[in-house]
């Protein structure tokens, strides 16, 4: 499926332009010719990327961004900002309103095109990254690769520390006993004791550090539950 980009400019000649090179390149291409435009056909059919002048003659691109970007429907969709201006002051304040990148005038179609693809690829990758996150607290596991974060910082887990994480995350806060932890070690806890459990979760806890024992509780003569 063609991928959707919503080009929103006052030149003409500018829209006509990037509207043939976007085309070329491959994408579905939309443009409108003022704020107001732009937010209608947003809400009617959702690009998959906007790139916006910062100089519209009926709104300012900056705050049509923080308008588009504090809009749940909308937050998702990457904006690249396109203006004349090139102070890093003007830099600064559009990516802190939400802006995904900056190109100035005058700009390359090929370079465009690149800026494009890696902003598409970026938010494709959070897209799915986030979809297959799952947290406690400042703890983070990365289904898909298996990774675990505290903190922004990674650790490395057994793989009996991991399912016990996932298991006590999948739980929500309920209370899981040794048995059920066990069970979710599988085949490798085959003829261990219920005590394993109680090894793998002090390992867990001194990787998770100082957040350990508050985000892995124990429930004494129950078990242990996740504090999220």
């Amino acid at each position: 499926m063609q991928e959707k980009i919503l080009v929103v400019d006052d030149e003409p000649d500018l829209l006509e332009l990037l509207e043939m090179s976007l085309t070329t390149e491959g994408y579905e291409v939309v443009t409108a010719a003022s704020g107001t435009a732009a937010m209608e056909m947003i809400r009617q059919s959702r690009p998959d990327l906007i790139l916006l002048d910062i100089m519209l003659e009926d709104s300012s691109g900056l705050e049509l961004t923080g308008q588009i970007k504090h809009t749940p429907e909308m937050a998702g969709i990457p904006i690249i900002l396109l203006t004349a201006k090139d102070t890093e002051t003007d830099m600064v304040v559009g990516l802190r309103v939400g802006a995904d990148d900056y190109v100035t005038k005058p700009f390359s179609t090929q370079v465009l095109a690149a800026r494009i693809e890696a902003v598409l690829r970026r938010s494709k990758l959070a897209q799915d990254d986030v979809s297959n996150i799952m947290t406690a607290g400042a703890v983070r596991v990365h289904k898909t690769s298996r990774r675990v974060t505290v903190e922004g910082r990674n650790i490395d887990l057994t793989g009996g520390e991991y399912n016990i994480l996932v298991a006590l995350i999948k739980a929500g806060g309920k209370i899981l006993s040794r048995k059920d932890l066990k069970d979710a070690l599988g085949e490798t806890a085959t003829g261990q004791k219920e005590r394993i459990i109680d090894v793998h979760v002090a390992a867990l806890r001194k990787k998770l550090g100082p957040l350990g024992r508050r985000v892995v509780k124990t429930i004494h003569g129950l078990g242990y539950r996740i504090n999220l």
